[in-house]
C-alpha cells in the first residue's frame, strides 16, 4: 500500500533494490513514491499496471445516452459497444507506449446482462457474452440482474450451452460461445451452507509482469446483500447473502496470509457516488467497515456498481470507482506494482471517462465487436422492426423525471397497465410501477413510427402484472416508502394524483398529504381498490414493503407484452401515442391545503363552553383513530397480526372478547400483549403465543398518543390454503421494522440467518466470518 514519510518540501532520491526512484514531497510535506519517473531513472523492477473496467453494461450493444461526471458535466450520445471497445483499446495502447513493461487487465463489476435492449435481450444476452469476450474482460462478478431469470439460466449463458426455449424462433441457431470471463463472488452461498453456487470462486489471483519480475494480484467479488429486495423470490430464496464488509475482510485476510497476495482489487456490485475525490454511498461505508474489521486489508481498488453513478475517489488508501452504466463510460485505473513488496507502490490513480463519439481523439470502433452487434441486430430485426404504433409527435417520449419524480413515459406505462387490465374485464382503479423498471425512452422513428423493439426496450423485464387489492392506507404507505432519506426508489402512477409535504424527520423527509381519484374524490384509508403492479413489487421489490400486504386477485400479461399490446391497440383504433407530465405528484406547503378529510364545522349555536369543545374534539379524535385503524385478516396458525393505524399508536391485545373495562384501563390479566405501531403506523404484533385456532376471537384496544381508545374484535379465519400464502408477511419472520432498509436478507431460514446469544444478534455474514476463523 501507499508509503509516506513526513518531511519538508523537497525531492529525495531513494535507493530501492537494484534501481532508483524519485520521491517528491507535496505541499503538506508528505512524500509519495513517483509512478511516472521510475522508468526514466532506470528502476526496471517496478511494473506499470492498468485496470480497465466497466459496470452495469445491461446488454447495451448499440444504445447511447447521457454521461454525467461528478461536476454535472454532460456528454451527450455516449456509448455503443464497438466504440466502448475502441476506447479501451486506445487506453491500453497509450498506457503501453508511455510505460516500459506495462501490463493491462480488464474487469467488470456486475449487471453485464439483464434489463437489456432487444438486440441482446431477445437472444438471452448471448451476444453480450461474445462482446465481452472480444473486449478481453478477464475477471468479473455478478450483479442483481444476473438473478433476473435465476442463476441457473445465467450459468447456462456463461457456459455457452444451448437454451431450453426459443420463444421467438431466433435463438436456437445463434452461434453462442462460452464466456472467457472468470467469475468471482464471495458473499452468495447456497442456503444453510458455505458453498458458492456453480463452482464459482470467491476470488482469483492473476500474475502480473514478465519473467522473474511478477506480482500476484487478487480479485475478490461481492454483490449487494439487498438481492432479496431487488429480485423475484423464486430466484433468490435458495441462497444466503453474506455481509459484504465481512466477506471482503475475510478473503483479503486469506489472500494476504495464505496466498501472500498484497495487491487486492474488489469487484463490488455495490452503489457509490463521489464529489471532489470524496466517496459516499454503501461502497464507502463498507470499506470503512473493512478498515475497522481488518486494518491490514491491503484493498487497493474497488470497482463499484448498481446505482449507475460516476464515482472516483479514495476512502482511506483505497481507490473506489464506477463508470455510470450501459457502456456510456469506462474506468482507467493506473498504478505501479513493486515485486519486492508484492503491492502497489501507492494508491492507484484513476479516470472515469465518457465513451464520447465527438471527442477530438475519438478512437476507431472495434470492428469485431461491431460485427457481433450487427449480426445480433439482423437476427432480431424480424421481431423488433415491426411497426406497432404511431406517435403524435416525432420526438421520443422521455423517461426523464421532473423535480416531483414524474415522467411522461412513466405516465404512459402505468396508463397502459390500467387500460389493459380493463380490456381484460378487470375493473382496475390504479397502477403503480417502480421507476427502475422503465429502462429506456420510447424511441420514435421516421413518420412517427413506434416499433416492437422500441417498446420492448422500455419494459424489458417480462415481469408478470399482478392485480391486487389494497386499502387506501396501504397505498399511502407505499407512497410514503418512496421518501426515505436516500429517495433512491420511487414509483410512477396512474388513476390518481397526490400531494405531499416536507417533514422534520430526517429518515422520511416527505410524506403524503392528500390522495385523489381522477374524479377528484379522496382515496379513503379504509376502502379497498384494485391496483395493477408487477410481481417484482408484489414481492416487496425496491424495498416497498407495503405491497407485500396487498391481496392478489388476478393477473394480466407480463409488462413487456402489456405495453406492446396497449400500443398495438391504439394503432388498431387509429389513435396516436402521446404522453406528458400532468402533475400527478405535487409537493405543497404544509399549510397551503386543507386536510384530506376536513374537520367538520362546529354547530352554529351559542354554547362555547370548554366542556362542550373538549367533548367534540375527543369525538373527532376517536373517529379519526377508528378510521385510521385497519387490521389484516387473521388466520389460524398465523404468527403475526398485521395492520395500519396512527403513527406510534399503542395496541393492547387480549385473547378472547375482553370486557369493556379494558377500554378504560387498557390493562389486562394473563394473555395480554402490548405493542406499538411504527413511525408509518404499521402494526406488526407477534401472536404466536396465542396458538390461534379457527373462530377464536382477539380483542385489540388501540390508543393514540392522547390516550383516546378504540376497541376492535378480530375473528380468526380458517387456516390459509390459497396459493398466495407465500406473499403474506405472516409467512415470513421479518425483522421488527418493515421499512425498506430492513427487509429480510436471506429468505425465511432465520435459524441460520441469526445466531442469538443472550440479547446479541449476529448476522450470518459475521457468523460465517467467525466460523471460518475458528
Amino acid at each position: 500500500m501507499k508509503k509516506k514519510w513526513r518531511i519538508s518540501l523537497a525531492t529525495i532520491l531513494v535507493v530501492l533494490g537494484t534501481g532508483i526512484t524519485v520521491v517528491t514531497a507535496n505541499e503538506e510535506g508528505i512524500a509519495e513514491k513517483s509512478v511516472s519517473k521510475q522508468a526514466a531513472l532506470g528502476n526496471t523492477e517496478l511494473i506499470p499496471f492498468q485496470l480497465l473496467g466497466i459496470n452495469d453494461f445491461h446488454g447495451a450493444l448499440n444504445t447511447t445516452g447521457s454521461f454525467y461526471n461528478d461536476a454535472g458535466e454532460k456528454t451527450a450520445n455516449a456509448g455503443t459497444a464497438p466504440l466502448l471497445a475502441g476506447y479501451m483499446n486506445q487506453a491500453e495502447e497509450h498506457f503501453a507506449k508511455a510505460n516500459i513493461g506495462a501490463q493491462t487487465l480488464r474487469v467488470q463489476a456486475g449487471d453485464m446482462v439483464g434489463a437489456s435492449p432487444a438486440s441482446s435481450g431477445l437472444l438471452q444476452d448471448e451476444p453480450t457474452i461474445k462482446v465481452l469476450n472480444q473486449m478481453k474482460v478477464s475477471v468479473g462478478t455478478i450483479g442483481n440482474h444476473e438473478f433476473d431469470e435465476g442463476l441457473a439460466e445465467f450459468n447456462r449463458i456463461m457456459k455457452g450451452d444451448k437454451p431450453a426455449n426459443d420463444p421467438y424462433g431466433i435463438l436456437a441457431d445463434y452461434p453462442r460461445e462460452a464466456s472467457k470471463t472468470e467469475l468471482v463472488i464471495g458473499n452468495v452461498v447456497k442456503k444453510g451452507t458455505e458453498e458458492i453456487p456453480f463452482g464459482w470462486k470467491p476470488y482469483t489471483i492473476k500474475e502480473v509482469g514478465t519473467g522473474t519480475k511478477k506480482v500476484k494480484v487478487g480479485f475478490i467479488g461481492v454483490v449487494t446483500a439487498e438481492i432479496p429486495n431487488l429480485v423475484l423470490k423464486e430466484h433468490y430464496e435458495q441462497y444466503d447473502f453474506l455481509d459484504e464488509a465481512q466477506t471482503i475482510a475475510y478473503y483479503a485476510s486469506e489472500l494476504k496470509d495464505k496466498e501472500k497476495v498484497n495487491a487486492i482489487v474488489v469487484l463490488a456490485h455495490i452503489p457509490a457516488t463521489s464529489k471532489d475525490n470524496k466517496v459516499a454511498g454503501e461502497a464507502a461505508d463498507i470499506m470503512n467497515k473493512v478498515n475497522k474489521i481488518y486494518p491490514e486489508n491491503s484493498v487497493d481498488v474497488v470497482f463499484a456498481g448498481h446505482n449507475h453513478q460516476y464515482t472516483n475517489g479514495v476512502v482511506g488508501q483505497t481507490r473506489i470507482v464506477q463508470s455510470t452504466s450501459q457502456g456510456k463510460g469506462f474506468i482507467d485505473v493506473q498504478g505501479t506494482l513493486d515485486p519486492q513488496t508484492a503491492d502497489f507502490v501507492e494508491t492507484p490513480k484513476a479516470q472515469v471517462l465518457p465513451v464520447d463519439p465527438t471527442d477530438k481523439d475519438v478512437p476507431k470502433s472495434d470492428e469485431k465487436v461491431a460485427e457481433i452487434v450487427k449480426d445480433a441486430e439482423q437476427r432480431v430485426a424480424s421481431v423488433t422492426n415491426k411497426k406497432i404504433g404511431t406517435a403524435k409527435n416525432q420526438t421520443a417520449i422521455t423517461r426523464e423525471v421532473n423535480t416531483n419524480k414524474e415522467s411522461p413515459l412513466g405516465n404512459l406505462v402505468t396508463d397502459a397497465q390500467v387500460a389493459m387490465a380493463r380490456a381484460n374485464g378487470i375493473k382496475a382503479d390504479f397502477a403503480m410501477t417502480n421507476n427502475g423498471g422503465i429502462r429506456a425512452d420510447l424511441e420514435v422513428g421516421e413518420n412517427r413510427t413506434i416499433t416492437w423493439g422500441a417498446a420492448q426496450a422500455v419494459q424489458p423485464f417480462g415481469n408478470i402484472m399482478q392485480v391486487v387489492k389494497m386499502t387506501g392506507a396501504q397505498i399511502e404507505q407505499v407512497l410514503n416508502e418512496q421518501y426515505d432519506e436516500e429517495e433512491r426508489y420511487f414509483l410512477q402512477i396512474s388513476g390518481f394524483t397526490y400531494t405531499y409535504e416536507k417533514t422534520n424527520v430526517k429518515e422520511t423527509p416527505y410524506k403524503v398529504k392528500k390522495m385523489l381519484k381522477k374524479d377528484g374524490t379522496p382515496i379513503q384509508p379504509q376502502e379497498t381498490y384494485l391496483v395493477v403492479i408487477n410481481d417484482f413489487l408484489f414481492g416487496g421489490g425496491d424495498g416497498f414493503a407495503g405491497f407485500t400486504q396487498s391481496t392478489l386477485v388476478n393477473a394480466i400479461q407480463p409488462d413487456t407484452e402489456t405495453f406492446i399490446s396497449y400500443i398495438e391497440g391504439k394503432e388498431a383504433a387509429g389513435e396516436w401515442i402521446d404522453a406528458a407530465i400532468e402533475g400527478r405528484k405535487t409537493l405543497v406547503d404544509a399549510n397551503s391545503e386543507k386536510p384530506l378529510e376536513p374537520t367538520p364545522k362546529p354547530p352554529q349555536d351559542t354554547d362555547t363552553s370548554d366542556d362542550s369543545d373538549t367533548s367534540k374534539d375527543q369525538t373527532t379524535a376517536v373517529e379519526k383513530l377508528k378510521a385510521a385503524t385497519i387490521f389484516d385478516p387473521l388466520y389460524a396458525g398465523d404468527k403475526y397480526l398485521m395492520g395500519v393505524t396512527l403513527p406510534r399508536a399503542t395496541i393492547s391485545l387480549f385473547q378472547g372478547n375482553a370486557p369493556e373495562t379494558a377500554l378504560e384501563t387498557a390493562k389486562a390479566s394473563s394473555g395480554q400483549v402490548v405493542a406499538q405501531a411504527n413511525e408509518q403506523g404499521i402494526i406488526r404484533i407477534d401472536v404466536a403465543s396465542f396458538n390461534l385456532k379457527e373462530k377464536e376471537t382477539l380483542t385489540a384496544v388501540v390508543s393514540d398518543q392522547q390516550q383516546n381508545k378504540v376497541k376492535f374484535l378480530i375473528e380468526v379465519q380458517p387456516k390459509r390454503t390459497d396459493k398466495t400464502d407465500d406473499s403474506s408477511l405472516n409467512s415470513k419472520e421479518l425483522p421488527e421494522s418493515t421499512t425498506k432498509k430492513n427487509l429480510p436478507q436471506t429468505g425465511e431460514n432465520h435459524s441460520l440467518m441469526y445466531v442469538v446469544a443472550g440479547s446479541t444478534t449476529v448476522s450470518l455474514g459475521i457468523w460465517f466470518f467467525l466460523k471460518k476463523n475458528g
